[in-house]
């Protein structure tokens, strides 16, 4: 490790985290929606945790970010880094990472500020929520064509966990009713939706 940098060791950790962080996040507004986890998890701190985790990915992405101009190896332009097909070499596979960027953007700032546009705030939060759905796999993309330990056994592990549990939830989705409102029939007590 003497020869490494520490910016190149950086960019590498924080690039991995935030995917890994992302991964959480799909996986905790899937849980969120198929309520999966039934009483064991309250839907408000499913939420709470589903934003948390937003904000904390969107941060080591910016980290990743800052990283890759500050690196005297790589030195991305911020236009590089922000615009896809401009990055110096592989192009492609670095503009994957900048797309994931700006699908991730704005879901994250209107989350923060619908509240205060009222139903305006919440159509264009629903919008962007669901562009914000492709940056995963994009995100996953990147990692695995721009990323130097993406072939690792350790990296292919987490990528091939990662995405069977994505998989996994998505097809819960679409396969496990979420539970309605419940109504009571007079004389026969609360029944729940079938």
């Amino acid at each position: 490790m003497g020869n490494i940098a520490l910016t190149w060791l950086g960019i590498r950790a924080s690039g991995i985290t935030a995917w890994g962080l992302l991964t959480a996040v799909v996986l905790w507004g899937l849980l969120l929606k198929t309520q999966l986890l039934g009483r064991y998890a309250h839907p408000m701190k499913l939420l709470d945790l589903h934003r948390w985790l937003g904000a904390i990915a969107m941060l080591f992405l910016i980290v990743h970010m800052v990283l890759l101009m500050v690196d005297s190896f790589m030195k991305f332009s911020i236009f590089q880094v922000l615009i896809p097909g401009l990055a110096p070499n592989n192009a492609w596979a670095y503009g994957l990472g900048s797309i994931a960027f700006w699908l991730l953007l704005p879901v994250t700032f209107l989350g923060r500020i619908r509240a205060k546009m009222g139903q305006v705030g919440n159509a264009w939060f629903k919008r962007a929520h669901i562009a914000a759905y492709f940056a995963w796999p994009i995100a996953t993309a990147h990692y695995v064509l721009a990323g130097t330990d993406a072939l690792a056994q350790w990296s292919l592990g987490l990528l091939f966990t990662a995405t069977a549990l994505v998989v996994m939830a998505l097809l819960a989705r679409g396969f496990v009713p979420a539970p309605g409102p419940q109504r009571e029939i007079r004389g026969q007590g609360t029944l729940t939706p079938s």
